[in-house]
């Protein structure tokens, strides 16, 4: 494989460490979805803007390989995957592979609404979002959320390296933040810039981690982006606000 540069965020393009590959290896770019509306729930679609991110990552992955999708069953994940696709060109939509390991849920001990409320509880302004700033760069919550470096090396053995066999060359695997950004920062040795309680930095949209796997198995990582950025800068956000 051909080595990659990172932006300042610690995150290389989806499309250049796609182009990087060698025919040898296989690669699973576990990724956000795109930009969604504002509710939650599972049937909760993308924007516009989310498809047109979607579609616009998919045309910088032009090739003739077919792709394997894994999404995590919720709407906005289908919807990702799916436009990933048609900007790729491929002529039908692909079969979707569900997959419910990645829901959200793998390194939370408790469900996602009593997250927040622990973060709360500790007197996070941030909820569940700083809480998992503070956990994923060391600081532990044990009966809250699994020890983040052997939860990921189960993941990476159960659930990628069991079913690469499976899947194609080049597998989408489109997920939630709150199991994505763990996964960055894990697979980064916390590098990545996702520090919200310092900067109010999180996971962007159709950012994540690629995960390549050589011929005996072996598993690296790069942080990657399908955007200009692989964060949302809060802080930029509430400033243009006001």
């Amino acid at each position: 494989m051909q080595s990659v540069s990172l932006d300042q965020d610690g995150f290389a393009t989806v499309a250049d460490v796609y182009k990087s590959l060698s025919p040898t290896e296989k690669a699973v770019f576990i990724i956000r979805h795109s930009e969604r509306e504002d509710d939650v729930a599972m049937e909760t679609e993308l924007t516009a803007n989310g498809v047109k991110m979607a579609q616009d990552l998919g045309k910088t992955l032009k090739s003739d390989e077919e792709f394997s999708y894994i999404t995590s069953g919720f709407v906005r994940t289908n919807e990702t995957a799916n436009n990933i696709s048609k900007g790729r060109g491929e002529a039908t939509l692909p079969k979707l592979i569900t997959n419910y390991d990645i829901t959200g849920n793998w390194f939370l001990k408790i469900s996602a609404d009593e997250l927040a409320q622990y973060g709360t509880n500790l007197g996070m302004k941030g909820g569940s979002v700083e809480l998992m700033s503070h956990w994923a760069y060391g600081e532990p919550y044990p009966d809250a959320l699994y020890e983040l470096e052997p939860r990921a090396e189960e993941f990476m053995q159960s659930v990628i390296l069991k079913n690469l066999p499976r899947w194609k060359r080049v597998s989408i695997m489109v997920s939630h933040d709150i199991f994505v950004m763990p996964l960055a920062v894990f697979g980064s040795e916390g590098k990545v810039a996702l520090k919200y309680y310092e900067d109010y930095h999180w996971i962007n949209y159709i950012a994540g981690l690629a995960i390549i796997v050589d011929a005996q198995n072996n598993l690296r990582y790069i942080p990657v982006k399908g955007t200009d950025s692989g964060v949302i800068d809060y802080l930029a956000i509430y400033m243009g606000r006001h």
